[in-house]
């Protein structure tokens, strides 16, 4: 039976908990949008989501797109909640 995206994440976070810095902060209803964990030098690991996986499901819950776009922008990858922030992915190909 394949693996649902749910599942996934449920399980690749049950794989990285002990690498997460425990501050690290995730982005509620977003779990499907995790697409991994990234660091740097000094820093702790903290969570990466994908900007356009975010975007989509804003579109698929009913947001218009450039709505969408602007909300994900200004609310979810323009925010900072303390040293935890996810890191928020663009694509190289999207731009």
């Amino acid at each position: 039976m394949p693996v649902t995206p749910n599942e996934r994440v449920v399980q690749f976070l049950e794989q990285v908990s002990d690498q997460l810095n425990p501050n690290a902060k995730k982005i509620d209803g977003f779990d499907n949008c995790i697409v991994g964990v990234g660091n740097q030098y000094t820093k702790e690991p903290l969570l990466i989501y994908d900007e356009m996986l975010i975007w989509e499901q804003l579109v698929d819950e009913g947001m218009e797109p450039e709505e969408a776009w602007d909300h994900m922008a200004f609310n979810i990858a323009g925010a900072w909640v303390g040293e935890g922030t996810p890191i928020i992915m663009s694509h190289v190909n999207d731009h």
